[in-house]
């Protein structure tokens, strides 16, 4: 864990990022925040920003499709944040990091190497960026900042670390079924896509 804590990860000051105030849930995409996050982003190293409300760790979070079909994810007991244990998921992500913008867009870079860092894909994928996400309701989620992204797929998909996650395709009015014993972040996302209203 120690080696993750010393990574630097993409931040933008809370101030600039949420200029017009802050806000819980998803919203659409904004060619704006991702101006500010390209424009006014730094790198710091994780464990100074864990508990720093001032600045906003940036986090791609991938929603994978197959047509009408969601990837359903559920944290096993041996990932390393307890507090995600046997909670669901329909969102895989993590930080930026300093090496993601050594060839271009950091934030690109840094969807797609954690999207393959997860999963295996036996199809080719392609993402679309769907919004953005933010949550103020606690102090873990408070200084985290998603860009919510759709992968779709035609192909199979499986987890990387088996004992870590496990997960599945599953039809979208079945997974939010399992919508109150999802991480937040993915009650957001299923909130914001309207997928109660529209089961699909």
């Amino acid at each position: 864990m120690t080696g993750k804590m010393d990574e630097e990860v993409l931040v933008v000051p809370r101030a600039v990022l949420l200029a017009s105030g802050p806000f819980t849930g998803m919203r659409g995409p904004d060619e704006a925040v991702l101006r500010v996050i390209r424009d006014r982003g730094v790198y710091r190293r994780r464990a100074d920003v864990e508990e720093d409300p001032s600045l906003k760790q940036v986090i791609p979070y991938v929603v994978v499709r197959r047509g009408t079909e969601v990837f359903l994810f559920r944290r096993l007991g041996r990932g390393s944040e307890a507090r995600l244990h046997d909670r669901y998921s329909i969102g895989v992500g993590g930080h930026i990091r300093r090496a993601d913008g050594d060839e271009g867009d950091p934030v690109q870079a840094g969807m797609v190497r954690e999207l393959e860092e997860e999963l295996v894909f036996s199809a080719p994928w392609t993402a679309r960026w769907v919004g953005v996400l933010n949550d103020e309701r606690n102090p873990v989620s408070a200084v985290h900042f998603g860009l919510v992204y759709e992968a779709q797929t035609t192909g199979e998909v499986r987890v990387r670390e088996e004992g870590v996650l496990a997960g599945g395709f599953v039809p979208v009015r079945e997974a939010v079924r399992y919508y109150d014993r999802m991480e937040t972040w993915s009650q957001l996302v299923i909130d914001g896509l309207g997928w109660y209203r529209s089961g699909d």
